[in-house]
């Protein structure tokens, strides 16, 4: 089973690694260790964004379930702007 910063992936993040080939591993690790900032919406479900510059500048948001230690989805967020 793969594991990113200590996060296993959900069967839709998986999903997304094929889906979404320009999307790093690195990237996605990174966002975790090392956001720009965070959003908590419950004890279940928090988001890690960061802004990539090696991908154009665009914010790269991964969502984590931390009581399980699961990344649910990861992708770029085109809502937010530089």
């Amino acid at each position: 089973m793969l594991k990113i910063a200590g996060f296993s992936l959900s069967q839709h993040a998986e999903g997304n690694l094929k889906e979404r080939s320009n999307i790093l591993l690195e990237w996605v690790e990174q966002t975790i260790l090392k956001p720009d900032r965070t959003e908590s919406y419950s004890s279940k479900e928090i988001h890690y964004i960061r802004q990539v510059s090696e991908f154009g500048d665009r914010f790269l948001r991964v969502v984590v379930n931390p009581e399980k230690k699961v990344i649910v989805t990861f992708f770029f967020d085109r809502r937010l702007k530089k």
